[in-house]
């Protein structure tokens, strides 16, 4: 019986449908290797460095961590610029030729996105701007459709492909991760399924297309304290997967609770090169744009977040007392003070922040002035 309805199934049996099947759905390759001799002498291309010594690369992974405030967004739209402008970024070198950058996500509005990218722009000349607006491409929110990213829909993962058909940058940025994520974010299976449902569709047109993940630091004193030292590799929220998945990793730290606009980058993670210094930045409100914060000390960063402060206990009064013959500046007002180097410079930025908010303190081109609240205080 059975070899009657085997011979019955070759007789009707379309002598085409192999073929057919096996151009629609080929067998897989074996995995590619190389015998020592191949490896040795095979052409691989340049390696190109977009930021640093490895930092961001050319067809490697790299993520941003930080805590939520802390200019992650920002940071990520300043390394675009700067790459694109050949300018070095947080004491960073950046590729000298301009690549295309694709920033898509759903973190700021569009109103934050324009406000912030005009004032990062406006100081440049007409040339430079024009080349920056040619290389710049941003995901903004301005349809409805526009806000969901998650690569779970394949729609959405239709929408992601023909963007990526579109734009074909040379670096993405991925801004929140946590908006593209499949599944569990604790699970490292399902956040090693996302990183490759996303390594799928920003690499399809083109396979060294650098991807730069931005996520959420864990939160608190006792976390912060983790960007840099022994336990930087449990900074970032969630599976360790996305740290093991990564070449390297920035993480992004507050420098002062009391000053949002000073946060320290350092280090999370480096695979190919050394890894950077941790550095101290500061944000300029008029050009939103960082520069290398001169007064940090990471000595006293550190004994900060350990709950350590060192020589920290000035007051406002002490400072005030100091401005009432003519206004100084921040060197002056140490140097008059004393203090260790470690802890007192910190602690006196924190302090004429505080002065200045509530109105002790005023600043002008001379440095810090008195007010007549302070002026009263004193007396």
């Amino acid at each position: 019986m059975s070899t009657n309805l085997i011979e019955i199934w070759k007789e009707i049996e379309d002598p085409n449908f192999h073929v057919t099947e096996n151009q629609l759905h080929p067998s897989p390759k074996p995995f590619t290797v190389l015998n020592g001799s191949k490896l040795r002498s095979i052409p691989v291309p340049e390696k190109v460095d977009i930021l640093g010594d490895g930092v961001i690369s050319l067809g490697q992974l790299t993520t941003i961590i930080g805590q939520g405030g802390t200019g992650k967004s920002r940071v990520t739209m300043q390394i675009a610029i700067s790459q694109i402008l050949g300018w070095s970024m947080a004491g960073l070198k950046t590729h000298p030729e301009p690549l295309k950058h694709l920033l898509i996500g759903t973190e700021n509005s569009i109103y934050r996105q324009k406000s912030e990218y005009r004032k990062m722009t406006q100081s440049l000349s007409p040339e430079q701007r024009e080349q920056v607006d040619a290389n710049m491409f941003l995901h903004v929110v301005q349809e409805m459709d526009d806000a969901f990213i998650h690569l779970g829909s394949d729609d959405i993962r239709k929408k992601w492909v023909d963007t990526f058909e579109l734009v074909n940058p040379d670096v993405v940025y991925i801004d929140p991760y946590g908006e593209v994520h499949v599944g569990d974010i604790n699970k490292d299976a399902d956040v090693r399924h996302t990183l490759r449902e996303i390594t799928k569709v920003c690499r399809r047109f083109n396979p060294r297309t650098a991807i730069v993940i931005v996520h959420h630091g864990r939160t608190g004193r006792a976390n912060i304290a983790q960007a840099v030292g022994w336990d930087k590799g449990n900074y970032a929220l969630g599976s360790k997967a996305l740290y093991s998945g990564a070449r390297s990793q920035i993480n992004i730290a507050p420098a002062d609770p009391d000053d949002p606009s000073r946060i320290i980058l350092s280090s999370g993670k480096s695979n190919d090169a050394k890894p950077f210094d941790p550095v101290g930045l500061k944000l300029d409100d008029t050009t939103m744009l960082y520069g290398i914060d001169a007064s940090f000390d990471l000595q006293a960063w550190k004994a900060d977040v350990d709950g350590k402060q060192l020589n920290t206990n000035f007051s406002i009064k002490e400072v005030a007392q100091q401005l009432l013959d003519k206004p100084k500046k921040n060197s002056e007002i140490h140097a008059e003070l004393g203090g260790s180097e470690a802890g007192s410079r910190r602690s006196l930025d924190r302090i004429l922040a505080k002065g200045k908010k509530e109105g002790y303190f005023r600043t002008e081109k001379r440095g810090y002035k008195l007010t007549k609240k302070g002026s009263d205080l004193i007396a």
